[in-house]
């Protein structure tokens, strides 16, 4: 199982990484039982961690995704970047991430005849008939072989440890390249007309773990008030970042509340492979059931994470208005990360509804690390650069105090880095065991 040989690196975290990996240590992982034709490559990617040089080749050759359901674990706050004291040497140690691979077990040992099987019946238990396209379609991940998989379980991968210094180059070698930010999600179309009462899941999975990441989720007794087509969804994640290169994939299952009955709206699956060398926005729609749903992404590159809180320092709460974030001052980039309209706040707290920017960290030293925050007023166009107050925080700054209007507030900002890691001990033989013959309407294999 991949994460039995951890090595304790010593941290020295910080903005510049080495990238040498001749001075990294060298890691080793068991059989897993594969052919040995397959077992020799998938052995060899799953023992060397993946720098950012090596995730380019990836970008051409690889996409995975998955499925079953049951079992949903929570998530953890930290992740895997677990920082503890060595008291000899008084240096803070970080474990190296690793995969969790605890549901691949007995299933991946299986001849590859039976995996195919297991495959098919686990898409066809996930396939449905899609009204808008007349399809049937798979409502949900399976883009590799799926057996054993299971499709409900939360990635418990998290931030990575506080920018600081400088960093090993055994802990450099798990910075990740790239990263999105998500900028909205929108039901731009939709059959029932506005306005709508929608409840449900919005989930992310990328090659940290392919878990689910959720951006939305909602019961039936809380849905979400859509009123035109440019309300957008109120998004409470990711709570980590998502992280490239190649595919990152997003489920839909949305459903409209009605005063009879409940239907249907949004379901499936949207895949989109992110080109690092295109920093505008990318745009993706969803057209399934009853609607279309539209998804807007900002990539960055050389991500380190910026996560926020702002505080009411004068002024009556709650604060009034809107709070968006993102990588520049353009508003392409920025997201809503508060809206009074739909959010409570506490008396001297704004509970922004998601936190985390990916903001990116230039190769040039002259250059900052920089996250922008802009304050509006309700009536404020979000799309009007010139509007509202905004603030610039530059790392190693931690806080910045602004006013706006009645309030002076203060953002906070905690710098940490965004890892990777190796790959999973299966995940060569996932790819490698996909039916050649079997195909269906929206995904074809990526291996």
């Amino acid at each position: 199982m991949l994460g039995e040989t951890q090595l304790p690196v010593t941290a020295l975290i910080g903005r510049k990484r080495p990238w040498n990996d001749t001075d990294a240590a060298s890691y080793e992982e068991a059989s897993d039982g594969t052919p040995k034709e397959q077992a020799s490559m998938a052995m060899e990617i799953a023992a060397s961690p993946t720098t950012r040089d090596e995730e380019k080749q990836e970008d051409e050759g690889m996409a995975v995704p998955a499925c079953k359901t049951m079992g949903e674990q929570p998530p953890t706050e930290i992740g895997s970047s677990i920082v503890s004291n060595v008291e000899e040497e008084e240096e803070e140690v970080i474990e190296i991430p690793m995969w969790d691979s605890d549901d691949d077990g007995e299933v991946m040992l299986k001849a590859r005849a039976e995996l195919e099987e297991l495959h098919i019946a686990c898409v066809e238990r996930i396939t449905e008939m899609d009204p808008k396209k007349k399809l049937l379609v798979p409502t949900r991940f399976c883009s590799f072989n799926i057996a054993g998989f299971d499709l409900d379980k939360e990635s418990k991968f998290g931030l990575g440890p506080p920018l600081d210094s400088n960093i090993t180059p055994e802990l450099g070698r798990y910075f990740a390249s790239s990263a999105v930010n998500v900028i909205s999600v929108k039901v731009i179309e939709s059959d029932r007309g506005y306005p709508i009462s929608v409840y449900g899941t919005v989930l992310a999975r990328d090659r940290i773990d392919y878990r689910c990441v959720y951006l939305f989720r909602r019961g039936r007794e809380d849905p979400q008030m859509i009123s035109s087509k440019d309300d957008m969804l109120t998004l409470t994640g990711p709570r980590r970042a998502l992280v490239p290169p190649a595919y990152i994939y997003f489920e839909f299952n949305l459903r409209v509340k009605g005063d009879a009955s409940d239907e249907d709206f949004s379901k499936g699956v949207i895949e989109l492979h992110v080109y690092r060398p295109n920093p505008k926005p990318i745009t993706d729609v969803l057209s399934s059931w009853l609607s279309r749903v539209e998804l807007v992404l900002a990539p960055v590159e050389g991500p380190v994470a910026a996560s926020l809180e702002v505080e009411i320092l004068k002024g009556a709460p709650p604060f009034i208005g809107k709070i968006c974030a993102g990588t520049s001052e353009n508003p392409e980039t920025q997201m809503i990360v508060y809206d009074s309209r739909g959010m409570k706040s506490g008396c001297s707290s704004v509970a922004l509804s998601r936190n985390l920017v990916a903001v990116p960290d230039p190769d040039d030293d002259e250059d900052e690390i920089v996250v922008h925050v802009r304050f509006l007023d309700d009536d404020d166009d979000v799309d009007d650069e010139d509007a509202g107050t905004l603030v610039s925080i530059a790392y190693p700054a931690e806080e910045k105090v602004c006013s706006h209007g009645a309030w002076e507030l203060q953002v906070n900002v905690a710098w940490t880095a965004i890892l990777i890691k190796p790959r999973a001990k299966y995940i060569m033989k996932r790819g490698m065991s996909m039916p050649r013959a079997f195909t269906y309407p929206r995904y074809e294999p990526h291996f």
